[in-house]
């Protein structure tokens, strides 16, 4: 379905502001350090041993996605993909901010604190990732290309997205055996694989009928 310059421009500002979400929410797992996913836990630890700031870590990660994307559908890839270079600039640079700069002096002893913490930035996180999700015009890189990987192979997504999170634990662990990086592993990664689907669904099921209804509703 084409859309117009109109509708393209509301999916965007939908799509960036779930980026932005998504990334502070990212942040604050990471800063409460009660544990992340295998992605985030994987960016910690390379940045733990290269001193590369975490969400450029990140960046990195996703320019190399993006890479095999190209390569893989090679003359059908389309321009919009590209779209994915800009955001994951923005991703990495909005997570080293909010990582290394405003939640710089976030920390408590109190572990019921850090607990509610974790919890808030889960959150934020499942709400930006719905946002991204519900408006359906441009996926995160690991996501997308778990996507392509699933159609070539004809395997369910989520199954290859469960093999993508293999292969970065798989690589923590090297990290973690042969170089001493840090391993991010805890409870919060726990809590993280089951309250991350139920509230990205949720969240998805709710704001899908009310971003297609403000994105393509009509004037007269």
């Amino acid at each position: 379905m084409e859309i117009t310059k109109q509708q393209f421009a509301k999916h965007l500002l939908i799509e960036v502001a779930g980026l932005i979400l998504v990334a502070i929410g990212a942040a604050g797992i990471m800063k409460v350090a009660l544990g992340t996913g295998a992605y985030d836990a994987l960016a910690l630890s390379i940045s733990s041993i290269t001193a590369i700031e975490v969400g450029t870590v990140g960046l990195i990660t996703n320019c190399i996605c993006i890479a095999l994307q190209i390569v893989m559908l090679r003359k059908k890839y389309r321009l919009l993909f590209l779209l994915q270079i800009p955001v994951s600039f923005l991703m990495g640079i909005t997570i080293n901010h909010f990582y290394y700069i405003v939640f710089a002096g976030m920390n408590s002893d109190f572990y019921i604190v850090r607990l509610v913490l974790l919890m808030v930035f889960i959150i934020i996180c499942t709400f930006g990732d719905a946002m991204m999700t519900a408006s359906g015009m441009i996926g995160l890189a690991v996501e997308s290309t778990c996507v392509l990987f699933a159609k070539k192979f004809q395997m369910e997504f989520g199954k290859v997205r469960q093999l993508a999170d293999v292969v970065f634990i798989i690589l923590l662990f090297i990290c973690w055996f042969f170089f001493h990086a840090v391993f991010p592993i805890r409870e919060g990664t726990i809590i993280l694989a089951f309250t991350f689907g139920p509230l990205l669904g949720y969240f998805t099921k709710k704001l899908q009928p009310r971003i297609h209804k403000w994105v393509y509703q009509t004037t007269n």
